[in-house]
């Protein structure tokens, strides 16, 4: 009987021992796989912006709209890969370079490295830090109006108290084409990236960019609105005060779903 019990017991041990091995071996799968996984999805995006070089060099088509999207692109994943290649200019030799650079750092990850570095990738936090925030943030500048801020209007305001209706006129223009090609613009690549990496945010988080964007974009409509119904010191619409709380109240509202977005996500700065 004590034999029998013994071997039981023994039965009974081997079999958890067995089991733990299958347990492991199993996690020691599970895990190769998403490494392999993560190498070829990084693979992959490597491949996109290999080809994306090479249309921009070849330039076959809008260069401004596919470099400004290319250049998120590319340091979304170097930065992801740790790699010191970076895209700032529209410029050949910096271009190949540096998806050459960016290729040998790829080439070199490992499996565990590929599994981080294509986590990071696809981080929220990341993808907004890389491919949105500083425009987002010079749009903030562009926007606070009488604080301190880059609002051009406000700016264009102080430069003609003392102006004649001919000077105002004459560079209303430039003032105009200023805006819609800074922070106008900026805002559209931010939206640009935030529809391509919508589904790597959480819903709450898309609508509190959403909304944010919307008073933003108030406030830049309406710049563009003032300075071009701008006549002079007597007839300015700032003295308005229905227009100035109106837009006060949109930028603030806008603020702060920004900064409630930056606070959930770990990249609140301190002071806008």
């Amino acid at each position: 009987m004590k034999n029998s019990r013994k071997i039981v017991a023994g039965a009974t041990i081997l079999t958890v021992a067995f089991s733990l091995i299958g347990c492991t071996s199993k996690e020691s799968i599970n895990k190769s796989t998403k490494q392999e996984e993560a190498q070829k999805e990084i693979k992959i995006e490597l491949t996109f912006l290999q080809n994306e070089c090479d249309r921009l060099i070849n330039k076959d088509e809008d260069i401004e709209k596919t470099f400004q999207s290319y250049k998120n692109d590319f340091n979304l994943l170097s930065t992801s890969v740790n790699s010191t290649a970076k895209v700032n200019k529209m410029n050949k030799d910096e271009l190949e370079i540096s998806i050459n650079n960016l290729e040998k750092d790829v080439d070199k990850l490992n499996g565990e490295e590929a599994l981080k570095a294509y986590t990071k990738y696809t981080s929220p936090k990341t993808i907004y830090k890389v491919t949105m925030m500083d425009n987002m943030h010079s749009v903030i500048e562009a926007t606070r109006g009488w604080d301190d801020g880059k609002d051009l209007v406000i700016s264009f305001f102080y430069d003609h108290l003392h102006s004649s209706q001919e000077d105002i006129n004459r560079d209303i223009k430039p003032t105009v084409n200023d805006i819609t090609n800074g922070p106008v613009y900026k805002l559209r690549i931010i939206k640009d990236e935030l529809q391509k990496h919508r589904d790597a945010f959480s819903k709450e988080q898309v609508e509190e960019l959403e909304t944010a964007m919307k008073g933003f974009d108030y406030s830049l409509d309406t710049q563009l609105k003032t300075i071009r119904s701008y006549k002079n010191i007597v007839n300015n619409p700032y003295t308005s005060n229905n227009y100035e709380y109106e837009e006060e109240e949109k930028y603030n509202g806008a603020r702060t779903y920004l900064t409630d977005f930056e606070s959930n996500l770990g990249v609140a700065k301190p002071e806008y």
